[in-house]
């Protein structure tokens, strides 16, 4: 074991930024965070870490990105545009279709 427990995040300036790994843990609470359960193509860009555009209706702030009511990991809603936090380290380099 490297670590016990989830990190729940850092703060950076005046932001609590979640974690990737609270994403993935069985520990979240689904009504936490505001979820969007992307489509295929979608997620596929997410896990890419490539930017994505959410639909108007979703919340500013962080939001969970899920596939088939799996969660992916975080983004953050600015409005017309959403930051991908997921971890660059583990983005998929391959093409996949």
């Amino acid at each position: 074991m490297l670590t016990a427990g989830v990190p729940l995040g850092e703060v950076k300036g005046r932001d609590a930024v979640p974690s990737a790994a609270l994403a993935l843990s069985s520990a979240l609470r689904p009504e936490a965070f505001a979820t969007v359960d992307l489509p295929r193509p979608e997620a596929l860009r997410y896990l890419r870490r490539e930017a994505l555009s959410l639909p108007a209706d979703v919340p500013r702030g962080y939001v969970l990105a899920a596939y088939g009511g799996l969660p992916l990991g975080f983004m953050k809603q600015l409005g017309p545009r959403a930051n991908n936090l997921f971890p660059d380290e583990w983005k998929i380099r391959k093409t996949l279709t």
